[in-house]
Parts: C-alpha cells; structure tokens; sequence
C-alpha cells in the first residue's frame, strides 16, 4: 500500500475537481454550439438565396435596359405632339 493515503486522497479530490470544471465547460460549449447550429444557414439554403437574388438582378436589369430603349420613342411622339400642336395653332 501506499505510504502516504492522505496525499493520494488530496491528489484524488483536486483530479475530480478539475474534472468537474471540465465537464461544466464542455456542457457550456455543447449549448453553444446548439445555439450557432440554430443560427446556421445550410449551403444550399444560401446558394439557393444567391441564386433568386440573382435572377431578380438580372430581371431588374434587362427591364433597365428595355426601358432605356422606349426613352427615345417616346421623345419622338413628344416631339410629333409639338409639331402638331405647333402647326395646328399656326394655321388658325
């Protein structure tokens, strides 16, 4: 047996100590960890994210473009409505 059954008991008891501190840590960093999994966006949910955000670009830009497109017709009318007006208020 051991000479010394005091010491081999303290040694025990701070071993069990800090293995109690252990295990408390490891439960806080499991609740942890459940709670950044709860907040967690998956790589597909964010791919499929990035992929709606860009067809709506893409639909927000050729609309951009065809309306751009439209500008000048519709200045053309402007300028023919002018002329008209123009021309009616003249002959009078």
């Amino acid at each position: 047996m051991n000479a010394y059954p005091s010491k081999d008991g303290e040694r025990l008891m701070k071993v069990e100590t800090r293995l109690e501190n252990i295990e408390v840590a490891v439960t806080r960093m499991e609740e942890k960890l459940d709670k950044w999994h709860g907040n967690y966006i998956s790589r597909v949910e964010m791919n499929e994210m990035l992929r709606s955000r860009d067809e709506r670009l893409e639909r927000i830009e050729k609309e951009r473009l065809v309306n751009k497109q439209i500008y000048p017709g519709w200045i053309n009318i402007l300028i023919a409505l002018a002329a008209l007006l123009v021309a009616w208020f003249h002959n009078k």
